[in-house]
């Protein structure tokens, strides 16, 4: 996904910071009223979280794609869209599927936990898959049950060897593969 965001993966932190404070714990009621309580209240009134939606389309109404870079929003929430085109944690489920039917059920559960947002490397054990699990805190320094939503990324200059799915990635070269790697050539160095 570094491919996607290039220069601007710098936004990345912020952008995952704006989802988890939307889908964060509430702080209370009154002046302090947000987070998951606010946005089952809004889900309530306008089923913003259905079945079949993209999870993109969800992250542009509430203006999760950041607002201070219009190139890194765009980018974001190409990234975001092409999450059906992953697989995840679930056999046969896409990743943007597996997104939506988990917020469908969360809101839909009476009292919805908070989400927390946040990347794994695409080439480790996750692999190249959105993955969603239950955990009994979120964040260490708080004791608060959260549902984390884990997307894969790389870095901008991972090779492009290692984009491939991880499970691919980690099979032994073949035979074929070691001759052509013991005779390719190499590029001259800079003078």
């Amino acid at each position: 996904m570094g491919r996607i965001m290039k220069e601007d993966d710098i936004f990345i932190s912020g952008l995952f910071d704006l989802m988890n404070l939307r889908f964060g714990p509430s702080q209370g009621p009154g002046e302090a009223f947000g987070g998951i309580d606010e946005m089952s209240s809004l889900q309530k009134e306008f089923q913003i979280f259905q079945r079949g939606r993209s999870f993109r389309d969800c992250v542009a109404l509430l203006n999760l794609g950041g607002f201070w870079n219009a190139r890194a929003r765009n980018r974001w929430l190409k990234l975001i869209g092409e999450l059906d085109k992953y697989d995840s944690d679930e056999p046969g489920v896409n990743g943007n599927d597996r997104i939506m039917n988990m917020m469908v059920e969360n809101f839909e559960s009476g009292r919805p936990l908070p989400v927390l947002f946040q990347a794994h490397d695409s080439r480790s054990e996750d692999g190249r898959r959105v993955v969603v699990r239950d955990s009994r805190t979120g964040f260490f320094y708080m004791e608060q049950p959260y549902i984390i939503v884990s997307l894969p990324m790389l870095p901008k200059t991972a090779p492009r060897m290692a984009r491939q799915a991880s499970k691919t990635a980690r099979k032994a070269p073949t035979k074929a593969a070691k001759s052509v790697s013991k005779t390719a050539r190499k590029a001259p160095r800079g003078r």
